[in-house]
């Protein structure tokens, strides 16, 4: 049966120290396969201002991100009025049905699982939309809005979480114009991973707000950086909402270095040719192996499990303790069984070894366990 409840709190990718212990390993052992971050790593610029950083720690942040603002508004030719930093994209993810003051919440089904949460937190309603397995979970933007009422918060993923599916942000613009008594979010955590992608940053609307990420894309987890693109009005009242220290002198000062970094132009040319190239040759490789694999633009791929096999959950269970390889079962996203996985898109070397994993663990349960039941084959999800 698919998922369609709301999903549990505290299921994400990227716990290092947790999958570790299961694993029996030391945290720096594990491949790491569940969380999406780039794998060149932080570009040498955001590490010596990290270094810097340590010299400020004495003092209180700015706590309006003044000289990261002027940065980022710089980035996306927008005046810095326009933007809201946040102790990373999540921070922004949870307020932001509070500083719209939202009716509800609508989402896909599959879509990042915070979104539910947020709205839960806030005692608001969500309204799913099951995006339909059989056409890859392409999103139909018409029958989205038509579930909306006035006064609503639209989630959109673009890239979607888990998919890898892009939104036709033309096709948006036309629809929000048209329904401008509906709030539209669009969460471009993982866009500039994709190439030649359009953001909604461009289309100019009050009732369309832009949130990102500079965590995955910069490799930063752990120092937490992402902000809002939205009217003046609103990142103005979002900065009286948020607590007034949310983003560390750290954050700030490695923010800036990077988008200041001149060589921050071939970093991203080189990050989106590593990931455009591995993508593709990881996806051929998780066919080989029988998998179906929805072709997304993201730093990640979602793939279904042949039918012969048991789950997701075995099959990932089995592959942490015997490969020490986490991976992202996906049967906590409502609209999804427990068939499908998720995995990062990383080196040709660290394919190899979760691919020659897979198989090994894929050939011993198919023969020592049964087979998924039949309603939960493809299509089921």
């Amino acid at each position: 049966m698919t998922n369609t409840t709301p999903p549990v709190a505290g299921t994400h990718g990227g716990n290092r120290r947790v999958l570790a212990e299961h694993a029996g390993c030391r945290p720096g052992d594990l491949l790491d396969f569940s969380a999406n971050i780039n794998p060149l790593g932080m570009p040498p610029a955001g590490m010596h201002a990290l270094a810097q950083a340590t010299q400020t720690l004495g003092d209180y942040p700015d706590p309006d991100c003044t000289a990261l603002r002027a940065c980022i508004g710089a980035q996306l030719a927008v005046s810095p009025a326009r933007i809201l930093v946040g102790n990373g994209a999540e921070q922004l993810i949870w307020w932001l049905p509070r500083l719209l003051g939202a009716r509800r919440v609508v989402v896909t089904a599959p879509c990042y699982l915070d979104y539910w949460r947020a709205a839960d937190v806030w005692g608001l309603e969500v309204v799913p939309m099951r995006l339909p397995a059989e056409d890859d979970f392409a999103v139909d933007l018409t029958a989205l809005v038509s579930l909306a009422t006035a006064g609503d918060l639209i989630w959109l993923g673009h890239p979607n979480n888990p998919t890898g599916r892009c939104v036709d942000v033309h096709a948006l613009a036309a629809i929000a114009v048209a329904r401008r008594d509906v709030w539209w979010a669009l969460d471009e955590a993982f866009i500039d991973f994709v190439d030649d992608a359009a953001s909604g940053v461009g289309l100019g609307l009050d009732n369309v707000v832009v949130v990102r990420s500079m965590t995955k894309f910069f490799a930063m987890p752990g120092l937490r950086l992402g902000y809002a693109v939205l009217a003046p009005g609103l990142a103005a009242a979002g900065r009286r909402l948020l607590p007034a220290w949310s983003v560390s002198t750290p954050a700030q000062m490695v923010g800036v270095a990077l988008l200041s970094d001149p060589g921050r132009a071939a970093f991203e040319a080189r990050t989106r040719e590593t990931i455009r190239a591995q993508r593709g040759l990881l996806a051929a490789g998780l066919r080989g192996l029988g998998a179906r694999v929805i072709d997304g633009a993201a730093n990640y791929l979602l793939w279904r499990l042949p039918d012969t096999a048991p789950s997701a959950a075995a099959v990932a269970d089995a592959l942490l303790r015997r490969s020490k390889i986490a991976v992202r079962t996906c049967g906590d996203y409502p609209g999804l069984d427990g068939a499908w996985l998720r995995v990062a898109v990383r080196t040709a070397a660290e394919h190899a070894q979760l691919l020659a994993g897979l198989a090994v663990v894929l050939a011993e349960a198919t023969d020592m366990q049964p087979t998924r039941d039949l309603s939960q084959r493809r299509g089921g999800a």
